[in-house]
Order: C-alpha cells, then sequence, then structure tokens
C-alpha cells in the first residue's frame, strides 16, 4: 500500500464492510462485528463459531510501537450479546449456527454464554500457553493459560431443557489443551495471537470438510489460516484494518498450500 492510499483510507470500516478477499475458500471483510448489514451477509447454517473477542481489559502488550490497544477492549462492548446474533437470536429455526452445531469462545466462561448463545451444554476448555506472559507486573504469577468455552448450540428452547446437545462430542478429549502461544520475537502479527495448530485442533475436532468456519473477531487470521488448511471454508471479519489486511496475506498463502496438497 502507498502513502496516499495509507491516508485514502477511512479510520473506520463503512457500513457493510468492506470485503477484502473473496474466493471459493475464504471471504475477508473489514468490518464492524455489530454490524447489521454484516451479520445478515453470513450464509445461514454455517459449521461453527470459532472466536476470540476483546475481553474488556484494554490489553496493550506494554511493547512499545509493536502493538496498540485492541480495538473494541475497552468494555463497552457486551460481546455475549453480539455473538447472540452471529449464532440467531431466540426465536430463530434457521438462521446463523446451523442447529447442533459448536461454538469456541476464547476468554469467557460457558456460565457468561450459555443463555446468549443457547447452549444445550458445555464446557469449560483451558488453553496451555506453555510459557506465562507478563501480565499485571505486580502480581506474583504470570498468566499462562486461557479459558475457551465450548459448547453445543441448541435452536430450540425445549431442546436445551431437555438436555439436547449434552453428548454432542464425536471424541471424547481432555480439557486442557496445550499448544506455545507466539511469544517475544515471534509474536510480531497480533498481540493475542493463537498458534494455528491450536485453532486446526478445535476445528478438526468441531467440523467435517467442506463446512463453514465463522470468526466475527479475526485478528491475523489464525481461525482462517487453520480452517482453510483443514479443508474447510471460513467467513472472518476483522475491524482493524492492518490486522484484515494481514488476515488476508496469511490466508491466502495457506489457500495456495492447501492447492499444492490437492494437487500432488
Amino acid at each position: 500500500m502507498t502513502i496516499a492510499e495509507a491516508v485514502a483510507v477511512p479510520a473506520s470500516p463503512p457500513p457493510g464492510g468492506e470485503i477484502l478477499h473473496a474466493s471459493n475458500r475464504a471471504t475477508i471483510i473489514w468490518g464492524d462485528s455489530r454490524d447489521p448489514q454484516i451479520i445478515a451477509s453470513v450464509p445461514d447454517g454455517y459449521g461453527l463459531l470459532c472466536t476470540d473477542p476483546p475481553y474488556g481489559v484494554r490489553h496493550n502488550s506494554g511493547r512499545s510501537g509493536t502493538f496498540t490497544e485492541i480495538a473494541g477492549d475497552d468494555g463497552s462492548v457486551d460481546w455475549p450479546a453480539v455473538l447472540a446474533e452471529w449464532v440467531g437470536p431466540e426465536g430463530t429455526r434457521t438462521r446463523g449456527l446451523k442447529d447442533k452445531r459448536h461454538v469456541y469462545v476464547f476468554g469467557y466462561r460457558p456460565d457468561q454464554l450459555a443463555g446468549a448463545l443457547r447452549l444445550g451444554g458445555s464446557t469449560e476448555l483451558i488453553w496451555d500457553k506453555v510459557s506465562f506472559g507478563t501480565g499485571d507486573l505486580s502480581r506474583p504469577w504470570g498468566p499462562q493459560h486461557e479459558p475457551i468455552t465450548f459448547g453445543v448450540h441448541v435452536k430450540r428452547k425445549a431442546g436445551r431443557a431437555g438436555g439436547d446437545g449434552r453428548l454432542a462430542a464425536r471424541l471424547r478429549q481432555g480439557s486442557i489443551l496445550r499448544y506455545q502461544r507466539p511469544n517475544a520475537g515471534s509474536a510480531v502479527r497480533h498481540s493475542n495471537e493463537k498458534p494455528v495448530p491450536l485453532m486446526q485442533d478445535l476445528i478438526e475436532s468441531s467440523t467435517v470438510r467442506g463446512d463453514l468456519v465463522v470468526d466475527p473477531c479475526a485478528g491475523s487470521g489464525s481461525t482462517g489460516v487453520a480452517a482453510v488448511l483443514e479443508g474447510r471454508h471460513c467467513f472472518l471479519v476483522e475491524v482493524d484494518r492492518q490486522h484484515a489486511e494481514l488476515a488476508v496475506q496469511r490466508v491466502q498463502a495457506a489457500e495456495r498450500l492447501a492447492a499444492q496438497i490437492e494437487a500432488a
């Protein structure tokens, strides 16, 4: 991007967002995930919601000139309510996430999401990051883990009350997921970047090839990269233009690799 082009790019995405990449494997939109026009553009009956919304902690890495505060991380956004629109609000039967399909939401506990996302069954997974981050340096313990809510979205209230979605895992696994987080010099794309192997594990466990994986808070695109490499499709939305463009570059690289593998 030239200096003139950078100056011409508005600070906030336009209503309805801007499609930065569209292929038979991936759609990536620079946009606000709260935008009703964007939510309405997601194909109904998709296969998996997998996302890492800002937690309202005003995260800043502390690495001068590297990462700024994450957009939407000031605590003013009710993210469970936003994600409820993405799975399809109460009373809908066909909108959003397909009935009895899965969600993975980083940074939230099941009790914070069960009502909004209409979860018939849920559990808390733990991402063990192997090495700990700096976090609050006034505390004696450094953060080394992050909670992930796994849940089964059940459209009908009666179905949830009757226990639908409580035995949906295809393969029973342990609740501790141990994957090295990008750190120090390797964390160059996003302050809270997820390792692609972790995202591949989640996606492979809850979808089949050809399913559509949706991430409305895509960051630098790890969900999309993992989805493409696993033979799935992805629909990504990211409000930060720089991160959205980076997600495009990473997903396009994954698409080229996937095509090479398929052609071999």
